[in-house]
């Protein structure tokens, strides 16, 4: 009885084990069948280290996928998924970021772009993570085929405490404005306040009574005479 169990417990692993390496060649055959003629190529529009493309947390990411037919055939690109994993731990998704759909048609000979955009949480941790796009796409012989459009390094900025070069010297560029142009104003301003000071200021008490016409300075002299005469009532 103990040896037809064991027979049998032998029996199953080996169809078992039949079944996958054949499930494995035709998967290998396949996926030979679907990258003959395909290449797939993605670029990050606003990154500007395309090596290690920099995106921000918390908000939109665009990341143009092309999709190049070099094949004897037609193919219909149906959608496009991502996810974002750790850097030194592929199997560890950290997040599965939104699919999109396309249904674009690429005929032979034909590339064509295409926009796909996510989003990482806003609270993600901002280290190194791998990014992997996939393409899911179909012959015209109505097989699925899906392909990596990007499998790569990324890294993934705190959007809070991100402050680009442009940032930095358009802030610059506005504080030296507006600093200059205080300096200049409060240098004009300080000449019109000299100036109205200088025309307001008091002539000195020894300066020339020659400017005073002679009839007032003799009517003055007259009445502050201390000898002069009343008048007979």
């Amino acid at each position: 009885m103990s040896m037809r169990r064991s027979a049998l417990f032998f029996l199953v692993v080996a169809l078992a084990f039949t079944s996958v390496v054949k499930a494995d060649d035709a998967d290998d055959e396949d996926e030979d069948l679907g990258v003959q003629g395909v290449e797939i190529k993605t670029i990050f529009p606003d990154s500007e280290n395309q090596a290690v493309p920099n995106i921000k947390a918390g908000e939109a990411t665009k990341a143009l996928v092309t999709f190049e037919n070099n094949a004897e055939s037609t193919f219909q690109v149906e959608f496009m998924t991502a996810s974002l994993a750790s850097a030194h731990n592929p199997g560890q998704i950290i997040q599965n970021l939104t699919g999109t759909l396309v249904n674009r048609t690429v005929n032979q000979g034909e590339s064509v772009s295409m926009l796909y955009s996510f989003t990482p949480f806003k609270d993600i941790d901002p280290v190194e993570y791998g990014l992997a796009i996939s393409v899911y796409f179909m012959s015209e012989e109505n097989e699925r085929m899906m392909l990596a459009g990007f499998n790569e390094t990324v890294t993934v900025q705190d959007s809070s405490s991100v402050f680009d070069v442009q940032s930095l010297f358009m802030f610059v560029l506005i504080g030296g404005a507006i600093y200059f142009g205080m300096q200049h104003f409060n240098k004009k301003a300080a000449k019109v306040v000299k100036r109205s000071a200088v025309s307001a200021s008091p002539a000195p008490a020894d300066a020339p009574d020659t400017y005073i016409p002679k009839e007032h300075l003799r009517a003055v002299q007259r009445k502050s005479s201390p000898n002069r005469k009343k008048s007979p009532q």
